[in-house]
């Protein structure tokens, strides 16, 4: 990593201008990112239809089947043309009930790129799933069945019974399947409809797996015998939920019952005078941890809590789905679709509901402008190969994943939009140990309501990713990057882990080896944390090395700003505004004896602990890089101060930089941590001092900036006003590149002073920090139907 020393000091700060302190540290990653866009030699036209056509526009293929064969025998007989060939998606609903595979022999070539392009993306879907016959709905009637239903939603949820090969979509015991109408993926019946309830006695904490022993064995449990814990909850359990239990057998509780950063889905085992029973252990078991926050929890597939527009629930034992319409329901038009829920990855072959579209091996093949949805296990893969693309295209309603990046180089995803799944891509490729870059990338998406809490609606793994320009909101659950060498600039990110604690909206930790993952000119603003553990911006968590945050903007980002305790990791050029805390750390090993201390407590891996664990690092590392593969070529080349961070004190802040940095309401700029990475040391409240850092670091206090220097707080535009001076050594953040990005694949934006005043203002009163259940819950999105 080149930089550039300025000779002298400002306030007392040695100001080191490092390589990716300059806008064009980005070209590599740029340049030659997108294969050019030519002007088509061949056209083919595709529209869904009973009869199949020619593949002309007054007689179109109607299946994506055969326009791919077609290309494959242009091929054959001729060679591709130049300016390749362009598959128009017309208007219509592409069903699919097999994956549409492409393989190498499907690929173009830079001079001849395969394009498939949808007419828009409102008007082509890809799809998969069952279709449910809409007209078969009838009003729940029979009293028996009536008795089941909350009164409020007695006279307006319709019934429908369900024939076998549907039934198996909804297996039950937590595998409840989805639904999809008229493009709204729809929500499962729970109690509360948003947010939580709250448990108000831990009876019994129940039996734990988190430290058994070599031989030991989880408690025994059936569903005549639940064994696990019992809790009752500060909020009165209806009658009829409990006599739901008693015919159905087949709830789940979710929620935080031990740590805030601990999402769990736990099987329900009994429910006696509104006293709930999980049905076996957990990994931590129920207990009342934290003391600044009640353990939450909400109960999930309950017809007796069926109660407002779109929520369903399906009766397996009478294979009868329940349903409240959305409003705009039509039981002449709407379209319903089961999707997911018996898909098996690894016995489902190349059904539609396990991938929509796989690109195997190809190259030079774009997607463009099409809404994928209503997929099983994920919508689009794009395995090897280089310059494939996904762009311009909408990926929703997914039981899991929306797109998968695996290896390749120069594959990416640009001007989509990601909402209502689990996950909403992953983005890997590169060579670890010869440190070859891919250069695959993720730009100017917008992703949101994605439903996976904590890290992975997001990731991204190995060598030279970009993840630029890209907008996530509403959810709780953002980056994990396990990545060298990887640049995360542009991003905006706002109301993320408004439910968790410990939780950061880019994350990655406890790896040595991740050097030169750059985090640069992104905007932070509204993490509203609930309570307890502290939500921040960026961390690089338990020890990891590499990380580099610089010209940054943080606006009531949490707790703060940035957080690290290992070495070569750096906090540089942010602005952090209305937090806590800037910079948090731990107090770490720092003396002889101490670093000592922590190399013996390695030798327990292998002998008190498995290998492999989170903290055998040298393991780890060996695994990784092979036999001192840190102090070899390629890495001692690119990276020789890893091998002298290990060699110094791998165990703290060695060789970090904390400088050259404004705050405004900062309470406390630095905060250094005294207690351990536990539940329990989380709660302490000892800190350390400055002294605590180690003398090979660069740590100095931050700068106070009036928000008088900025063009509009409610506006949160945070450029500098014309004719302020920052201090010496401090960049100017190019903040108005912040955001989604208007280009070829994306034409329209949204106004970003626009939606930003919105944010500024519906959280205005909003503080966060302290616990309160009306405030968290009102920071749930609507669902979009409700609107």
């Amino acid at each position: 990593m080149l930089s550039v020393l300025i000779t002298g000091a400002a306030f007392g700060q040695s100001i080191e201008q490092p390589a990716h302190s300059f806008p064009e540290y980005n070209e590599r990653f740029l340049e030659n990112q997108l294969a050019p866009i030519r002007v088509p030699g061949k056209i083919f036209y595709v529209q869904p239809s009973d009869e199949e056509g020619d593949g002309t526009r007054e007689r179109p293929f109607h299946r994506l089947e055969a326009a791919r064969d077609a290309v494959r025998e242009i091929k054959q007989r001729d060679g591709l043309p130049d300016g390749g060939v362009q598959v128009r998606l017309l208007a219509g609903d592409y069903q699919l009930e097999q994956t549409f595979v492409l393989e190498k022999e499907d690929s173009g070539t830079d001079a001849a790129p395969i394009v498939y392009l949808g007419q828009g993306i409102n008007q082509v879907v890809v799809s998969a799933g069952t279709e449910l016959s809409v007209a078969d709905f009838k009003k729940v009637e029979d009293p028996e069945r009536v008795k089941r239903l909350k009164p409020s939603a007695r006279g307006r949820v319709l019934e429908m019974k369900v024939a076998d090969q549907v039934a198996v979509q909804f297996p039950g015991d937590g595998n409840y399947g989805m639904l999809s109408l008229d493009g709204y993926l729809l929500q499962l019946s729970q109690w509360p409809n948003r947010g939580y309830n709250h448990i108000k006695d831990i009876l019994e904490e129940g039996p734990k797996t988190r430290h058994l022993g070599p031989n030991e064995k989880p408690a025994p449990y059936s569903k005549e015998n639940p064994t696990g814990g019992v809790f009752d909850t500060r909020e009165p359990l209806s009658p009829l939920v409990e006599q739901e239990f008693q015919r159905s057998g087949d709830m789940r509780v979710e929620g935080y019952l031990h740590n805030d950063w601990y999402f769990q889905s736990e099987p329900v085992g009994a429910i006696r005078d509104r006293d709930i029973r999980l049905l076996r252990y957990t990994r931590y078991g129920i207990a009342e941890k934290i003391k600044s926050i009640p353990r939450r929890v909400r109960l999930v597939n309950v017809l007796a809590e069926l109660d407002e527009p779109g929520e369903w629930y399906f009766d397996k034992k009478e294979q009868r789905l329940f349903l409240w319409p959305i409003p705009r329901f039509d039981p002449q038009r709407s379209r319903l679709v089961v999707l997911g829920g018996s898909a098996n990855p690894k016995d489902a072959g190349e059904s539609s509901d396990n991938v929509l579209v796989d690109m195997r091996g190809t190259s030079y093949i774009t997607f463009r402008n099409c809404t994928f949805e209503n997929s099983g296990q994920l919508a689009v893969r794009v395995a090897g190969g280089q310059y494939n693309l996904i762009a311009g295209c909408r990926v929703r309603n997914g039981y899991r994943r929306g797109v998968s990046i695996e290896g390749g180089m120069h594959n990416g995803i640009t001007g989509c939009e990601f909402h209502d799944l689990d996950s909403a891509f992953t983005v890997s490729g590169g060579d670890l140990r010869k440190l070859q870059r891919c250069y695959n990338f993720a730009t100017n998406n917008h992703i949101y309501a994605c439903r996976r809490r904590g890290y992975g609606v997001i990731g991204l793994n190995g060598v030279g990713i970009y993840f630029a320009h890209n907008v996530l909101n509403d959810m709780n659950g953002a980056v994990n990057y396990k990545t060298v060498d990887a640049l995360i600039e542009f991003n905006e990110f706002y109301n993320i882990g408004y439910e968790m604690g410990d939780f950061n909206v880019a994350y990655c930790g406890a790896q040595w080896h991740m050097m030169n993952n750059v985090v640069r000119y992104n905007f932070v603003h509204h993490l509203l944390e609930p309570g307890g553990h502290p939500v921040f911006a960026f961390r690089n968590d338990d020890g990891g090395m590499g990380l580099q945050m610089y010209g940054n903007v943080f606006y009531r980002s949490g707790r703060g700003g940035g957080q690290f305790a290992g070495p070569l990791n750096s906090f540089q050029n942010n602005i952090t505004m209305k937090t806590s805390v800037m910079w948090w750390t731990n107090k770490c090993a720092i003396t002889e004896e101490e670093i000592a201390a922590r190399w013996k407590d390695l030798e327990k891996f292998g002998r008190d602990l498995p290998h492999g664990d989170k903290g055998d690092n040298i393991y780890l590392l060996t695994k990784m890089l092979g036999e001192e593969g840190w102090k070899k070529s390629p890495w001692i080349d690119e990276f020789p101060q890893l091998a002298k961070a290990i060699d110094t004190n791998p165990f703290a802040q060695t060789f970090g930089q904390v400088n050259l940095n404004y705050i405004h309401q900062v309470r406390e700029p630095f905060h250094i941590h005294g207690g351990d990475g536990t539940v329990e040391g989380m709660e302490n409240n000892t800190t350390g001092r400055f002294k605590d850092l180690p003398r090979s670091g660069v740590f100095v206090l931050p700068e106070e900036i009036d928000l008088g220097a900025f063009v509009s707080l409610p506006k949160l535009d945070f450029r500098f006003k014309r004719g302020f001076r920052p201090m010496p050594g401090f960049k100017p953040i190019p903040f108005e590149q912040i955001g989604l990005k208007r280009d070829a694949f994306r034409p329209h934006l949204p106004k970003k002073d626009v939606y930003r005043s919105k944010v500024f203002r519906k959280f205005f009163k909003d503080e966060g920090g302290r616990y309160d259940p009306a405030r968290v819950n009102a920071r749930y999105p609507t669902p979009a139907y409700l609107r």
